[in-house]
């Protein structure tokens, strides 16, 4: 006679959570955003606000949903994940946006005292169409109901410089 193995038995041996995904559930809530950007090095700095609403996913994963007014009529949404994988031993990250086709994947590292998460991935270039460049997003947190999202994109001297910060506020 053959051995069954039930639903349960199976979501059973599924991934556990880690002390590492603990992190993850300060992200988890309802967030007003206000957000200053550059699209480009001599372009001058714009203001959008927004909304976010993220999500804890099975205790492995923050999910966020954001939706982000560019200006009178341009309207951006996006969706992103956040996990630490124990396959890799480290935070991976994906972003999609509603206006580009480019699915962002990155790497993260979290701060030892916990408060920052600094994720590095490669994506489309600003300055090149054809090309590719690296980007840096660093998340911090400055107490449980305000956060910060801060871009840089790297330079040809391999420096690093912001071109969007968003401050996240606890609603």
């Amino acid at each position: 006679m053959s051995e069954q193995t039930s639903t349960t038995d199976i979501a059973e041996q599924g991934t556990k959570p880690l002390p590492e995904h603990a992190w993850l559930d300060r992200l988890v809530g309802n967030w007003r955003s206000e957000m200053t950007y550059r699209m480009g090095p001599d372009a001058p700095e714009s203001f959008a606000e927004g909304t976010e609403t993220v999500r804890n996913f099975g205790g492995l994963w923050a999910t966020g949903e954001s939706v982000t007014k560019m200006s009178a009529d341009v309207t951006m949404g996006s969706l992103w994940g956040i996990g630490y994988d124990v396959s890799a031993k480290g935070y991976r990250s994906s972003w999609i946006m509603s206006m580009s086709s480019h699915l962002w994947k990155g790497v993260g590292t979290l701060s030892e005292d916990g408060n920052t998460m600094t994720i590095d991935c490669v994506g489309p270039s600003m300055g090149d169409d054809d090309g590719t460049a690296n980007y840096r997003d660093v998340i911090e947190f400055l107490d449980d109901n305000h956060r910060t999202l801060t871009s840089f994109g790297e330079t040809p001297d391999g420096s690093f410089t912001e071109f969007m910060k968003v401050h996240f506020y606890r609603v």
